[in-house]
């Protein structure tokens, strides 16, 4: 028969590795998408803010209908207006 003692102190070692690892990986790869991304453009006057600002909202819209005509669930839907707005 296991020692119920030595059963907790092993499923408590082992959440404590696996909290401790996602806390150290959660940044590298933060870092690395917000590197992957890159600059946007260069926006200098408030006129070209609310130009690209139009633009982007009416891409998210004409995407959020086509994901609304496939009727797609949210997480497909998000998937797939992301990928939309990344071509």
């Amino acid at each position: 028969m296991r020692d119920p003692v030595l059963i907790r102190e092993y499923e408590l070692r082992r959440t404590f590795i696996s909290v401790a690892t996602g806390l150290v990986a959660w940044p590298i790869i933060a870092l690395a998408q917000a590197a992957a991304a890159g600059p946007g453009p260069s926006l200098e006057s408030p006129g070209e803010i609310a130009v690209w600002s139009t633009v982007i909202t009416q891409k998210q819209e004409y995407c959020r209908r086509q994901a609304q005509a496939r009727k797609l669930h949210f997480f497909k839907r998000r998937r797939f207006i992301r990928d939309c707005m990344n071509k």
